[in-house]
């Protein structure tokens, strides 16, 4: 790893944890989709009392979100930000994933807006960290 990355080593690691999420959520759902005997290429249809519509709508959520994660964390990193802040950051911003995907696929739909909220501030967070830097 490139010596001015190694401050960064825990912000790294979540991203990475982040992409085993995000290929997990793809994985539940196709199983989901295979279980309920859904024809591959077509709409999901129906609604968050359906588990298949809720896991994949928490992939389709990751993937909306995935990308800004990724450039506010390179932005934060490249711009030399405290590594504390942005390795906290991004740990903060995985964790509320995780609770986002639980709370979706639990179909408890106040705590999946709270965390989805929360990982909204850890977002701004990372920015703002990015920002102060330099």
């Amino acid at each position: 790893m490139p010596e001015f990355l190694a401050p960064y080593d825990g912000a790294i690691l979540a991203l990475g944890l982040f992409g085993i999420l995000y290929l997990g959520q793809l994985i539940a759902a196709d199983v989901i989709g295979i279980l309920a005997k859904h024809t591959p290429g077509t709409p999901v249809t129906g609604g968050h009392d359906d588990l298949l519509f809720r896991a994949s709508r928490a992939h389709a959520n990751t993937s909306e979100s995935v990308g800004a994660l990724i450039l506010i964390a390179a932005f934060a990193i490249l711009r030399g930000a405290e590594p504390a802040h942005v390795n906290g950051a991004v740990w903060f911003v995985l964790a509320c994933r995780v609770g986002h995907t639980a709370a979706y696929y639990l179909d408890l739909r106040i705590v999946r807006s709270i965390v989805f909220a929360l990982g909204l501030v850890g977002l701004v967070a990372l920015f703002l960290a990015g920002l102060r830097a330099g």
